[in-house]
């Protein structure tokens, strides 16, 4: 989504904008919730994309469990939720087709001219070149090689559920609440998202859930190798869990979560893994290339903010090419600000998952 934000951003500018994505097939299914942070629903407003309200649920409670199950506290809290299809949706929607190419691998990206190579041997060049490839990211990778991930001693689980699958009980506990359960070294959380079909109607929804946890004496390498046998290092997708990690992860969802968690973990089908991580860039600009969104910082999810980082990097970068006469001014001062955001949501990801939730090192 990074790549939509700032195409739509920089296009609604004036800019001669092109994107190239490396996936061929549809993205819609990807990812689970997210919390549409206040940048991404002005964002989805501002360029008139959609009425964020029709595609967001919202809690206006902030409720903890007990082991047993009954409230421990419960305080108002408004938040607002939406989904990673949901959102990409919209903006796909908003980016002209003929200036949109699928199934592009980028294999190499020059800085000094803004020459981009791809893996069917193509080359092209661009005034700017704006990676926005993930935690993953090639350009960082030949950009900042000493750019490395630094894992933590936790992972998140995810589900997704739709809502006509859950029971009343279950229901009754998340509708209009952002349900938590601290437990020993672990946290679980779950929301109301839309639908798979973007509706958000009572019963059409579906129930999001995140838990972090421990790696309970398990090698990462373990849980991280999928049912094809292949080594993943940041993630298993639904459907890629080995039975044996599934089972393990379900029964002790039955032994340490809450009733209404231990079913909802029950309920889902096909429950995946991400590993948490931390990854800073020493800056995001290189010469005519610069990183967004993911590509350049990786904070934990506990921010609920990678998101949102990507959609002020766009309009931060839209704003900074209007103010300055040239490239160089403009990224020089993008690049300052940013990355200095960037490394200040890394370090509180970091407060958050370490410290206040006793959760890793």
């Amino acid at each position: 989504m990074g790549g939509l934000f700032t195409g739509i951003a920089l296009d609604s500018a004036g800019h001669d904008v092109t994107i190239a994505e490396q996936s061929a097939g549809d993205l819609r299914s990807r990812g689970g919730g997210i919390v549409a942070q206040q940048s991404i629903r002005q964002f989805l407003s501002r360029h008139d994309i959609v009425d964020p309200a029709n595609i967001t649920t919202r809690a206006s409670e902030r409720r903890f469990l007990t082991a047993d199950g009954d409230v421990r506290t419960s305080t108002p809290d408004s938040m607002v939720f939406t989904s990673w299809d949901a959102v990409y949706r919209q903006l796909r929607a908003a980016f002209p087709d003929d200036r949109y190419h699928t199934g592009q691998t980028v294999t190499g990206v020059r800085a000094t001219d803004g020459t981009v190579t791809f893996s069917d041997g193509d080359r092209t060049t661009a005034d700017l070149v704006v990676a926005a490839d993930g935690g993953q990211s090639t350009a960082r990778a030949q950009l900042f090689p000493d750019a490395d991930p630094e894992f933590a001693d936790y992972v998140a689980w995810r589900g997704v559920v739709s809502e006509a699958e859950l029971s009343d009980a279950v229901i009754d506990a998340f509708d209009g609440r952002f349900t938590f359960y601290q437990g020993e070294q672990m946290l679980i959380l779950a929301y109301f998202i839309p639908g798979e079909d973007g509706n958000t109607a009572p019963g059409d929804r579906r129930l999001n859930w995140v838990w972090y946890d421990t790696l309970s004496g398990r090698e990462r390498e373990t849980i991280f190798t999928d049912t094809t046998g292949t080594s993943q290092q940041f993630s298993v997708s639904p459907g890629q869990l080995r039975d044996p990690v599934e089972s393990h992860q379900r029964e002790r969802a039955a032994e340490t979560l809450p009733p209404v968690f231990t079913d909802l973990v029950a309920t889902t089908a096909a429950p995946f893994v991400q590993a948490i991580y931390d990854l800073q860039s020493p800056q995001m600009t290189v010469d005519r290339v610069c990183l967004v969104g993911d590509a350049a910082f990786v904070a934990r999810p506990h921010t609920a903010a990678g998101t949102s980082k990507a959609a002020s990097d766009a309009v931060e970068l839209k704003a900074a090419l209007d103010r300055h006469s040239s490239l160089g001014g403009a990224l020089a001062s993008w690049d300052d600000a940013r990355t200095d955001y960037g490394a200040r949501l890394v370090a509180q990801g970091k407060r958050m998952g370490d410290e206040r939730l006793s959760l890793g090192s």
